[in-house]
């Protein structure tokens, strides 16, 4: 999404950097749960107790939840909202439901399906990251890495990227386009 400061313009050399350095961190840690167990990895309740996992999975949740409110997002951010709002209770029913399932299949509510169920949403939404961060990078998309989708979707449609204000990216990636923005008028003012 576009800073202030930074409408119509593309991110520098610094920001492209960091964000191949967040797809690098988003890509060994896709590598870290994609193993030949896939979702059985997940399965073993000593999972829970692993407190990088609860961080991944609150990360996932978080980036999902923006994710959902960048595409929603029309003329107002009321629509954003619901629309998070509504991910997030879709996402907690679909947990309570794997969760209950696993009860009745395992006699514990974490096992099989709500384990995988995780699995799976934490490889969708880190293999997103990845594919969202080298876009990003390559199109020079300026604020949060999610905000390529907006622009790509807007680009099929034949029209001008939007440009919207609100959506901070959680790591500040969009602080550094703003400095590196700065940075170029002033050069360019200098010059």
């Amino acid at each position: 999404m576009r800073p202030p400061g930074t409408v119509g313009q593309r991110t520098g050399p610094i920001g492209r950097s960091v964000r191949l350095l967040f797809c690098i961190a988003a890509a060994a840690t896709l590598a870290s749960i994609i193993d030949a167990q896939g979702p059985a990895r997940f399965r073993n309740p000593h999972v829970l107790s692993e407190p990088s996992a609860w961080v991944l999975h609150g990360l996932a949740v978080l980036i999902f939840v923006i994710l959902v409110g960048s595409l929603a997002a029309g003329p107002g951010q009321r629509v954003s909202r619901r629309a998070q709002a509504a991910s997030l209770v879709l996402l907690g029913a679909v947990v309570a439901i794997a969760a209950t399932a696993s009860f009745a299949i395992s006699g514990s509510f974490w096992g099989f399906p709500i384990a995988d169920l995780v699995w799976i949403f934490d490889v969708v939404v880190l293999a997103q990251e990845v594919v969202a961060f080298l876009l990003a990078i390559a199109l020079g998309t300026p604020g949060c890495e999610i905000g390529v989708w907006r622009e790509l979707v807007a680009r099929a449609r034949g029209e001008r990227a939007p440009s919207t204000v609100g959506l901070a990216c959680v790591v500040g990636i969009h602080l550094i386009d703003r400095w590196e923005a700065t940075r170029r008028k002033e050069h360019v003012a200098l010059t």
